[in-house]
């Protein structure tokens, strides 16, 4: 632990060495577009909200109708904001937190440039009516060069780096390696089927699956992962318990979240090997997901929660991220099961749970990361612990009435198609209110966006208009975001 200050602050040095100075600019280069196309993602959610309010809303606009706006919204969200959080995540993990330096930073840089035009033209393209029909792969094919290449090109240094740093008592490390070699060959792999007329039927529906919850569990879940083990000894001084089960839960994790999208194809025209071990690999995945809870929790327990202004704001984060892991890992196994999926297989219950995955695990994960990160990066506190206390707020609230709103209108839904004595016309009206109520929380989470843009672009101009040479205090006189290292 580093030493406390007579006046009981936790101080930090001011990262303005060596590795700073090389890790500054890749580190912005990434989370800034990050923050920029979440707060666009946000803009489209809500439009898609609002289309199901009054159909009529902007419908002279032909490239904003619900059919492109919202794949553009979770595209967004996807490419723009989870991958290049993962790879942050991973560039503080090579650096030991900008202790080391960062070899060929300009590299990152570009890259950094060539992912962003690629992902701006594809999702133009999607709004223009070119998106293919797959709702992780949507983007088009003219785009993916750019992307390819620009995620290769940071990647793949990374890896290299990370490889070269190697701790094997680390599991940060392990996965958010898993994370950054997945992706591109899984992806590779499902572009080059699945944008070509090589795949078909029920190999086409089968492999689609298994890229799509590959990339939620072993590409964006395992970055958000090593997130966890990368930020749990900055905020409570001690490493995630229980090494032992973790090692385990990441074997698991490895090997059986590609598996897990089978789940998806209960009561298809598959073989029945293939939806077995989708649900055997769900309830395995929870299992994991348990273990590396109790270990979370239990270095929680033995350590003193950070007080207000020394990392509260992204410990809170933190905490609703586990929390939200833990939840959405149980409910995918829950909705694996075949009994179970009878009624709830092609309802909006199955988006409560990707929603709750996505937005309240990855996403709130990845705003602890930013609450750590940025501070150190730029040598300042960041301005306002109110800003920070309000964008936690409306961020958890909004998370927690959209997941509400959506499990039980599916579970409406479900119970509702059951009954065949109910027209599919009357199904979709009951439906219709949850879907419109839906409008408040994702203005909600465009209110948190907008509030968390407003204190970055506090912090931004603030360092550069009185950088910090010394030590940077965190909110109110007290210590930095995630100072506590271990």
């Amino acid at each position: 632990m580093a030493e406390s200050s007579e006046s009981g602050e936790t101080p930090v040095k001011s990262l303005r060495g060596d590795g700073a100075s090389s890790l500054r600019v890749p580190i912005l280069g990434l989370m800034i577009p990050a923050a920029v196309w979440l707060w666009a993602a946000s803009v489209l959610a809500l439009l898609g909200s609002l289309k199901l309010v009054d159909p009529r809303f902007l419908g002279t606009w032909g490239w904003l109708s619900f059919g492109r706006i919202s794949p553009a919204a979770f595209l967004g969200f996807v490419y723009g904001f989870g991958v290049p959080m993962g790879l942050s995540a991973a560039l503080w993990a090579v650096t030991k937190g900008g202790k080391l330096p960062l070899l060929g930073e300009r590299w990152f840089l570009a890259s950094s440039f060539l992912w962003n035009f690629g992902l701006w033209s594809g999702i133009t393209g999607v709004l223009a009516g070119e998106s293919r029909s797959l709702s992780w792969l949507g983007l088009p094919a003219f785009s993916l060069p750019s992307l390819g290449m620009a995620y290769l090109l940071s990647a793949g240094w990374l890896v290299a780096t990370l490889v070269c740093r190697w701790e094997e008592t680390s599991l940060a490390s392990r996965f958010l390696l898993l994370g950054l070699v997945w992706i591109p060959w899984a992806g590779g792999a499902a572009v080059l089927v699945l944008h070509e007329p090589a795949a078909r039927g029920v190999a086409m529906g089968s492999l689609e699956w298994w890229f799509n919850d590959g990339l939620l569990y072993a590409g964006l879940g395992a970055f958000a992962l090593g997130a966890v083990y990368l930020l749990v000894p900055d905020y409570l001084g001690r490493p995630v318990a229980f090494a032992g089960l973790g090692r385990c839960a990441f074997w698991a994790w490895a090997v059986l979240a590609n598996l897990a999208g089978m789940a998806h194809l209960v009561g298809g025209p598959f073989p029945l090997w293939i939806v077995s071990s989708g649900v055997s690999s769900r309830f395995l995945l929870w299992v994991a997901a348990v273990a590396i809870g109790l270990g979370f929790w239990e270095a929680a327990r033995r350590a003193p929660s950070p007080k207000k202004g020394q990392g509260r704001a992204g410990w809170d984060f933190l905490r609703f991220g586990m929390v939200a892991f833990l939840a959405a890992s149980g409910l995918g196994a829950l909705l694996a099961l075949p009994t179970w999926s009878r009624y709830v297989h092609y309802t909006v219950l199955e988006e409560a749970q990707l929603t709750l995955f996505l937005y309240g695990f990855l996403g709130m994960t990845f705003f602890a990361l930013l609450y750590a990160v940025l501070p150190r990066v730029l040598g300042r506190p960041w301005p306002s612990p109110g800003l920070a206390k309000a964008h936690f707020l409306l961020s958890s609230y909004g998370i927690s009435f959209l997941v509400g709103l959506l499990a039980v209108g599916g579970l409406f839904q479900g119970f509702a198609l059951d009954d065949a004595e109910l027209p599919i016309h009357e199904v979709i009206l009951s439906l219709l209110p949850f879907l419109r109520s839906a409008a408040a929380p994702a203005l909600a989470l465009l209110a948190a966006h907008a509030v968390f843009g407003l204190h970055l672009l506090w912090l931004l101009v603030e360092s550069g208009a009185n950088p910090s040479p010394e030590n940077p205090a965190g909110f109110s006189g007290a210590a930095i975001e995630g100072a506590r290292m271990p």
